[in-house]
């Protein structure tokens, strides 16, 4: 069960969109986290860990809901460390 888990994280951040992951995390996250706090994590770790906080597995702040794509995306935007090629 591991192994499909590992892989559906895998493949979806394969189709992660970076822009629209900056655009939810500006929206929904902005207010306490800025990509820079993610610098050298990978997008799969951040992906793990944004489902178990959505999941109420993870203690956070507040409660936070972010569809399955918006997590792959956040976690995608979050791994560049807000560096986004060809965006100043």
């Amino acid at each position: 069960m591991a192994a499909l888990t590992l892989l559906s994280i895998v493949l979806n951040s394969g189709a992660a969109d970076i822009n629209a992951g900056k655009a939810a995390a500006q929206t929904k996250c902005a207010e306490c986290h800025a990509a820079t706090d993610w610098e050298g994590e990978d997008a799969a770790s951040l992906e793990s860990l944004i489902r178990d906080i959505v999941a109420g597995k993870v203690k956070h702040k507040g409660k936070i809901d972010l569809t399955s794509a918006e997590i792959s995306n956040v976690a995608a935007y979050w791994g560049t460390g807000g560096k986004i090629k060809g965006s100043k």
